[in-house]
């Protein structure tokens, strides 16, 4: 083994640790840095080299330690399990929240106050059967239709307000959306300039994965990684991020379409959301698509409902004023929106009866519907209390299988302060090591000098 050698062995030595000792501080630095991947240095052995002064009969036991690579410790498996977990997460605790404020604005009192402005409207119907002659008691009647009808418009107005606020959270996230794509393709090409001059650029990479996981919570995204560093990322089959390109995705709204859309760059087609498992602009698209028009469906069928089978009943009979044929409620206004009492109908033009004195025969048949229309108002609210629970179960067990994959990968990922302290220790006594072993050749040259 040569001089040169020994030299040439303590001074790689003495780098490696040295590097080895610098990612440890790093680690150990950034302990409680969010979204930092620790790093690691891999050592490899220097195979033996000849020259300079050489000892003839002693082996060469090889030239030391070099650094073999230095990477960021990640496990793309986990990530992929986290990004799943944080899609359903996003998408489950979005459309609770949506729902929880649906429900709020169908009826803000819990819905007993839906609930009574329905019975009370049948209960003066059978306030009237008891006694049919009696204005006071139709005036009350009239109070409660006007009181009935109100409600259901203010349910209405308030459900499609509701929308339009959502339809304005749509197009802020999608925006967010679309800068965080831009920022992913920026990130790409300075990963991949730094790939090509044989670089890791580890602050980079950090940043794009921690806007991918930003990015799983908002839309089921789909990372794919490349040779040359970059990701790609796709959206329902179609490409959001290639390279240095990011496609921006795009909102379409009424009246421009029948429902809320989201269209990928370049697509004839809107994207396809199954709900809640599809992070929060999936959440807020099947909302507006889905769930809030089948409210207002609902809401309309309980305003027919109730026109329809009153004056269905009403027009076959004679008022006080001996007038026939005349509806209670509007026949125009069967939708929740436009439900209202007939302008032209008065309290003595109440049809209690079919005319004969006394009778009360038609108020006792409309007080009859109550219980059926009560039903189908008992079902509106409880459908949606019941989607409302439902959406809560769901982003619990979402985000705690969120928070088991995080847990995983932060097992893999994250600093561990005991482990990054024991290895300073290590790297710092190998250092000490090979600054003894460069003085021991010092000690070795300095006596061949004198002999």
């Amino acid at each position: 083994m040569s001089i040169q050698s020994l030299y040439a062995t303590a001074r790689r030595s003495l780098l490696a640790n040295q590097a080895a000792t610098n990612a440890t501080g790093q680690n150990i630095a950034n302990a409680n840095t969010p979204g930092y991947t620790r790093r690691q240095v891999q050592l490899r052995s220097i195979p033996p080299t000849r020259g300079g002064v050489f000892f003839h009969g002693i082996p060469n036991a090889g030239g030391g330690a070099g650094v073999e690579s230095f990477n960021r410790v990640r496990s793309q498996i986990l990530d992929v399990a986290v990004r799943k977990g944080q899609a359903g997460s996003g998408g489950a605790g979005e459309s609770a929240a949506l729902l929880a404020t649906l429900e709020s604005q169908l009826a803000p009192d819990g819905g007993d106050g839906f609930l009574e402005a329905v019975s009370s409207f049948f209960d003066a119907w059978g306030d009237v059967a008891d006694a049919p002659t009696d204005l006071g008691v139709r005036d009350a009647l009239l109070s409660a239709a006007d009181r009935l009808a109100h409600t259901l418009q203010g349910a209405d107005e308030r459900l499609r307000a509701f929308g339009r606020s959502v339809e304005t959270d749509l197009s802020a996230t999608v925006d967010h959306t679309n800068q965080l794509l831009r920022e992913v393709a920026d990130l790409n090409g300075s990963i991949r300039t730094s790939n090509s001059q044989g670089a890791l650029d580890p602050d980079a990479l950090d940043r794009r994965d921690a806007i991918i996981d930003e990015l799983s919570a908002l839309g089921p995204f789909t990372a794919r990684y490349e040779d040359n560093g970059t990701v790609t990322l796709t959206i329902d089959g179609m490409v959001a991020v290639q390279d240095l390109e990011a496609r921006p995705l795009r909102v379409t709204l009424p009246p421009e379409t029948d429902v809320a859309s989201v269209y990928a760059d370049g697509g004839s087609r809107p994207l396809r959301f199954g709900g809640s498992n599809d992070g929060a602009i999936g959440a807020q698209v099947y909302l507006l698509g889905s769930t809030l028009p089948d409210a207002l469906a609902s809401l309309n069928a309980l305003a027919a409902e109730i026109v329809n089978g009153v004056n269905g009943v009403h027009i076959g009979g004679t008022g006080l004023d001996g007038g026939t044929n005349r509806d209670f409620f509007d026949p125009a206004g069967t939708l929740a929106a436009t439900i209202s009492v007939s302008s032209s109908l008065t309290s003595d033009g109440i049809a209690a009866g079919t005319g004969a004195p006394g009778d009360a025969s038609l108020a006792t048949s409309i007080f009859g519907l109550g219980n059926a229309t009560h039903e189908s108002a008992t079902r509106l609210l409880s459908g949606i209390g019941a989607k409302v629970r439902a959406s809560t179960a769901e982003a619990q067990a979402n985000a705690a299988y969120t928070d088991h994959a995080m847990a995983l990968r932060d097992g893999v990922s994250k600093v561990s302060l005991d482990e990054e302290m024991a290895n300073l220790i290590q790297y710092q006594q190998a250092y000490a090591a090979s600054a003894r072993v460069l003085e021991t050749a010092e000690s070795l040259f300095d006596t061949l000098l004198t002999l």
